[in-house]
């Protein structure tokens, strides 16, 4: 177990440039490749299984609300990521979870545990490029921005935390979820 730290991660994964160094975690002749991502989190990092070609990146990239509560570090965190695919054989880029419907556009609530039209988990090299084009478009502009494969939410932004607030109290009534 690694303290939910930056400084406790770096010095676990021996991460001395942080966050752009690459360092290799070797899991007993399974070497993966771990770097730093920053933006959503300032100690989120991203985790590469070469065997598979996964690029697991947490709370990054997936198909839901993108939080980002730094947004340059946000920025810099996907195009190093966007990089580094261009050097890697990616199968699949993998988030920690799923809020988006297969409509585009379309999430669920934060909150809702029905989820019948959810989005598949993992995405492709081409979407996680086209969170990195859509960041660069809502660069400095707080707020909820939609597209077809995920939303990023650039905080702090008190009118798209209340609108998430206030459709998750509204799915849980309608779906008769104890409060």
């Amino acid at each position: 177990m690694v303290p939910a730290d930056r400084d406790a991660a770096c010095s676990f994964f021996g991460i001395s440039d942080w966050p752009a160094e690459i360092v290799t975690l070797d899991l007993g002749g399974r070497m993966l490749e771990v770097t730093g991502c920053p933006g959503h989190d300032d100690r989120s990092i991203a985790v590469y299984d070469p065997w598979t070609g996964f690029l697991i990146t947490g709370d990054t990239v997936y198909p839901g609300r993108l939080y980002v509560r730094d947004f340059p570090a946000f920025a810099a965190s996907l195009d190093r990521l966007v990089e580094f695919t261009r050097a890697r054989p990616v199968t699949h880029v993998l988030g920690c979870h799923i809020e988006m419907s297969r409509s585009p556009g379309r999430d669920y609530p934060v909150g809702a545990t029905y989820q019948p039209d959810e989005a598949a988990l993992p995405m492709t090299v081409d979407q996680l490029t086209a969170v990195r084009d859509a960041a660069r478009l809502v660069a400095g502009r707080p707020g909820a921005h939609v597209f077809g494969d995920f939303a990023i939410l650039v905080l702090p932004s008190t009118p798209a935390v209340a609108k998430q607030a206030a459709r998750a109290l509204w799915w849980k009534l309608r779906n008769a979820i104890p409060l």
